[in-house]
Order: C-alpha cells, then structure tokens, then sequence
C-alpha cells in the first residue's frame, strides 16, 4: 500500500534527497517503459493494478516533445536541479515525471496521469556525444596539407599535423608572410593560434586566423573566394 501524494509534494521530496554537489551529465532524452500502474482511491492510498499494459513513453528533452501511447505533444515546463531530479510538466494534461538522472539506467520514474493515477517507469537516457571526443574525432578529419584556391595572384599553403602544430605560408607579389603555432577546431571552424611552435617568427603574419570548416574545405574570412583545398 502506498499513501498517495501530490504532485508537487512528490517532487519537493525527492528533491530533498538528490545531492546538491554532484557533477550531472544531462540527457537529451528519456525512452520509458510503465513496469507498475497504481490506482488512488479517496481515502488518499493507492492500489497496484493488475494486467495493466507495458506501455512505453519518449521524451525528447532537445525539442522539447514527448511521444505517451494514446497522445503526443509538448514538454510545456522543464526544471533540473544541481542534484540531477528532473520535474516536468506534459501539455496533454496534468503529467508529471520525477527523474534521478544520476542514478544510471535503468532509472525509475514516477508518472502522475492525475490526483488517482500514477505510473511508475523505467527509463534509459540517451546522452549527446562527449564535447571532447566530437572534436578529438574532428580534428583528425582535418590533418592534411591545403592550398589556396580562389585568390588571383597570391599562393598560400596550410599544414595541419596531427599533433595540433600548424604551418601556414603566404605569397602575394612580392611580399611572403609566414606563420606556425597550434589549431584546434573551435566550433565550426579551425582556429589557427600563432606564435607557439617551435621556432616560430618573431612576428608572424597574424595571432590568430579562423577559417570556417565547409565540407572538408576551409574558408579564408569564411566566405567563397579563399578556400583551402587538402590535397590528397
């Protein structure tokens, strides 16, 4: 027998418990199963449901949308506190999910379809790429030699090595700048930092250049006329 409890009061309670100082990791999805379904009656207890279907539930926490068996929506409300306790409210009706997003997957959750109806899930989370590893595997894409293609009268090459040093050499009439240093991908864009690498010019032609990555290509003041082409 479980004593039925509000919405708000359920939440306030497992917030209480969540550990304010620990490091979350945010999902950017949940995909539910209801493993028990709970009946409340007046005299404020609730009865486990007997037979009840294993229906299942998404909630897309990017878009913000939610996918239940017999309905489909918006996430209309959103809250997660340092403790990783997700609060949400469902725009099809007066639907909360409280959700222990620390405490790994499967994780429980608690559905409230109303005052006398609650589900109570299992849940895995789908979590966005590592920051880290998406650039790691970006940057690895981008090691190579370029030329620069699309500015009359000026030549310009650009060695991007793998263990993040760059070299990069411009000519223009007479005049030829030279720079070397490290580069990362900085977004959407290789950011060249000069001044760092071994034996680098006193004063190289720029501190820092971003070019803006455009399928395998980089764009000189991101626009059209200036690419770096990698040669293979």
């Amino acid at each position: 027998m479980l004593k039925r409890v509000g919405p708000a009061v359920a939440a306030m309670g497992l917030l209480a418990t969540a550990a304010a100082s620990a490091t979350i990791r945010s999902p950017v999805g949940l995909q539910c199963t209801a493993v028990t379904t709970w009946a409340c009656a007046e005299a404020k207890t609730c009865k486990r449901r007997e037979g009840e279907a294993k229906e299942s539930y998404s909630f897309d926490l990017v878009a913000k949308t939610y996918q239940a068996p017999h309905d489909r929506g918006a996430i209309a409300a959103f809250e997660t506190d340092d403790g990783g306790f997700m609060t949400f409210l469902l725009s099809g009706g007066p639907r909360y999910v409280h959700k222990n997003v620390d405490a790994g997957d499967p994780m429980t959750s608690f559905l409230y379809m109303s005052s006398m109806d609650m589900r109570e899930l299992r849940c895995n989370a789908r979590y966005a790429p590592d920051a880290s590893a998406v650039a790691s595997g970006a940057s690895r894409s981008l090691t190579g030699h370029y030329h620069l293609l699309g500015v009359m009268e000026t030549g310009s090459e650009l060695l991007l090595r793998p263990d993040q040093s760059f070299v990069w050499f411009m000519s223009y009439g007479a005049a030829d700048q030279a720079a070397e240093g490290k580069w990362r991908v900085d977004g959407d864009a290789v950011l060249l930092e000069a001044g760092t690498g071994p034996g680098a010019a006193a004063e190289p032609a720029f501190r820092q250049l971003r070019l803006l990555i455009d399928h395998g290509a980089l764009l000189l003041n991101g626009t059209d006329k200036g690419r770096y082409e990698r040669h293979a």
